[in-house]
């Protein structure tokens, strides 16, 4: 009997140390940076430690409580945490068996801490409500892309535009949790920025809906990379959507990842939602018929081509042959009615060509969302988005709802605003803008011309009168330096090191080709600083805050505060996302359970194929347990 009881108590031992070991987790390709793999350094001692896919993910299971630790990048030199965090060594939590899913050179992992927001200066959209936790605020997610090697050989070898589609499996790491997806795809996407070495990219989950967890992730079931190749701040896309959901105009999420193809470095990006049929029904809920489907109307984008004069053709809303009518407004949600999909933008060119330049209020508010077109407008002027729908006639939305309904008009795509290539147009009141960023363009072939919208709606006394006020409480209130200052420095000061790491990237890194090469040069950790300085060029970020987003303040009459402007009427935007129930679920609980829907169908929170990063500690309770029972143990054995 005793030797029974003194072989439990070995076996018991065993099991409480196996329990009490403790998981380190980094991520990282040591290759890129000349490695051979990565070593932990736990209280001064080196541990290598293994990725057991030989993938980015490296792991290590120690036997005791460490204190203070960090990572090194094996046979590299200079790629120590130690040496690169100046000492400051990472610190280990001891209410926690495991670290989270960490990053290689990133001190942080989690920013809840530093997060900042913006006032939200209406009633938030319905919408909103219906926001995924893949965009969650304060953290960085990570995306490992394994594709066949004949696909990838394709890929960077490719010196064109072309059509892909590569079926591939994915990881993707939150700071808590790994999820592998399989069966999925990656596409290019984008315009203009698939030409550069650094592309964008449209990844589409596994379209077998009844494996609910390959399936969707939080909600979704596909999203959009977008490169950020023009951007030295990176969060201008970013920060002015937060600002369109402040003022109350669809938008959709996006948050930042890094991104790798087959274990390789590809850079920092932003994870974007798409503007899908579920966007749609998001933000203007359209009826159901008698099976409880959704009946959309129509969602166009307005894409501006090239005219017969090699210049710039806009999307202004004028009357021209079908074809450039398809061509302008690429139809991107389908009728339900099943009719012509461009019917609808051809009776809103009419009604618009029709209506009179002196047309009551009630005239064009039967036909027009006018208070979303003019916060989209107060949005375009003072973020100088150049490329939207006042100047190029790109970059926009219309949206017709079903019935003969009503038309929406707002903006998308803010990666070129806030100071980014506004060099045209001159600081002053709204007119002098348009003015001055249309000046030389061409319509057609044809010049002077200006937006319809312009001419017939924002010139019209009535509607300036609403236009000239939307300014003025807009600027008081979220579009001023004061609300946006601390949002700002948030983004820079959380995500500075992948900014850098991106610009590691883009010179060397990555093999992805130029398609069109148009002379713009890899990123400068310089250059990104100088965006955030608030010294320098109007575009520059901070100086573009302060002069024309400060400016047009000013000429419209409005104070602009001396301390920060924390909170809105209705609240913040951008804040965490709060979770609710089940943790591998959506984070907002939208209720949206609509199963006939044939876009992204399932709403419910589903359990995706993980594997958790954070466990219940063990370290108060199991040592207590084992020595109860050893004291019985003993007691029964005397």
């Amino acid at each position: 009997m005793k030797v029974l009881i003194t072989n439990f108590i070995i076996a018991l031992t065993f099991a409480v140390n196996a329990i009490n070991a403790v998981q380190f987790k980094v991520i990282c390709a040591p290759y890129d940076y000349g490695g051979t793999g990565v070593t932990v350094y736990i209280d001064g001692t080196p541990y290598q430690m293994q990725s057991v896919n030989n993938d980015i993910l490296y792991e290590y299971e120690y036997d005791g409580m460490p204190t203070n630790y960090y990572y090194e990048i094996t046979g590299a030199s200079g790629q120590n945490e130690n040496t690169l965090f100046k000492g400051n060594q990472r610190t280990w939590d001891p209410e926690r068996t495991t670290t989270l899913y960490e990053v290689f050179g990133r001190r942080i992992t989690l920013g809840d801490d530093m997060i900042e927001t913006i006032p939200r200066m209406v009633e938030p959209l319905k919408g909103y409500k219906k926001f995924s936790k893949l965009f969650q605020e304060g953290e960085l997610n990570v995306i490992n892309v394994h594709m066949s090697n004949t696909n990838y050989n394709e890929l960077i070898s490719m010196t064109k535009k072309a059509n892909i589609e590569y079926t591939i499996e994915f990881d993707l790491y939150t700071p808590y949790e790994k999820y592998h997806f399989t069966n999925a795809t990656i596409s290019l996407s984008g315009q203009g920025s698939k030409n550069q070495d650094k592309k964008p990219y449209k990844i589409d989950l596994s379209p077998n809906e009844e494996d609910e967890a390959n399936s969707e992730i939080f909600k979704r079931k596909e999203f959009k990379l977008r490169s950020l190749y023009f951007d030295r701040t990176y969060i201008r896309n970013k920060l002015a959507s937060d600002i369109a959901e402040s003022i109350g105009l669809p938008v959709t999420q996006s948050s930042f990842c890094r991104l790798y193809l087959n274990n390789k470095s590809y850079g920092f990006y932003e994870l974007s939602d798409m503007y899908k049929k579920k966007f749609v029904k998001r933000f203007f809920d359209p009826p159901e018929n008698a099976e409880k489907k959704p009946i959309y109307g129509t969602l166009y984008k307005g894409v501006s081509s090239l005219d017969t004069c090699g210049e710039n053709f806009p999307a202004y809303f004028y009357s021209e042959p079908d074809e450039t009518i398809r061509d302008l407004y690429e139809c991107i949600v389908e009728p339900s009615a099943g009719y012509d999909t461009h019917k609808d933008v051809t009776t809103f060119i009419k009604w618009l060509e029709a209506l009179p330049s002196n047309a009551s209020l009630q005239q064009i508010e039967e036909k027009l969302d006018l208070d979303m077109l003019l916060k989209n407008t107060v949005l375009e002027y003072m973020t100088c988005h150049w490329d939207g729908y006042l100047g190029n006639g790109n970059n926009f939305f219309l949206y017709a709802e079903p019935n003969n309904g009503k038309y929406h008009l707002f903006s998308y795509d803010f990666d070129l605003t806030l100071g980014k290539y506004c060099t045209k147009p001159q600081l002053g009141d709204f007119d002098t803008y348009v003015t001055t960023l249309t000046k030389g363009k061409t319509y057609n072939c044809q010049e002077g011309r200006k937006s319809l919208i312009y001419t017939k709606i924002l010139k019209n006394p009535e509607v300036r009168v609403l236009l000239d006020g939307k300014i003025k409480e807009i600027a008081e209130n979220v579009l001023n330096p004061k609300a946006l200052e601390k949002r700002v420095n948030y983004f820079y000061n959380f995500y500075k090191v992948d900014m850098y790491w991106d610009v590691f990237c883009r010179n060397g890194i990555i093999k992805t080709q130029y398609f069109v090469n148009d002379g713009d040069e890899a990123p400068k950790t310089k250059e990104i600083e100088e965006e955030y300085n608030g010294e320098g060029s109007r575009s520059l970020l901070n100086v573009f805050i302060k002069e024309w987003i400060g400016g047009i303040a000013n000429t419209y009459g409005v104070s602009i505060p001396q301390d920060p402007i924390t909170e809105g009427k209705f609240g913040t935007v951008g804040g965490k996302l709060m979770t609710l129930g089940n943790n591998n679920g959506d984070n907002i609980n939208d209720g949206d359970n609509n199963k006939n829907d044939d876009d992204n169908k399932n709403d419910d929170d589903k359990n995706q194929n993980s594997s958790s990063g954070v466990v219940i500690p063990s370290y108060y309770f199991m040592p207590v347990l084992y020595t109860l029972i050893c004291v019985i143990l003993v007691w029964t054995i005397n």
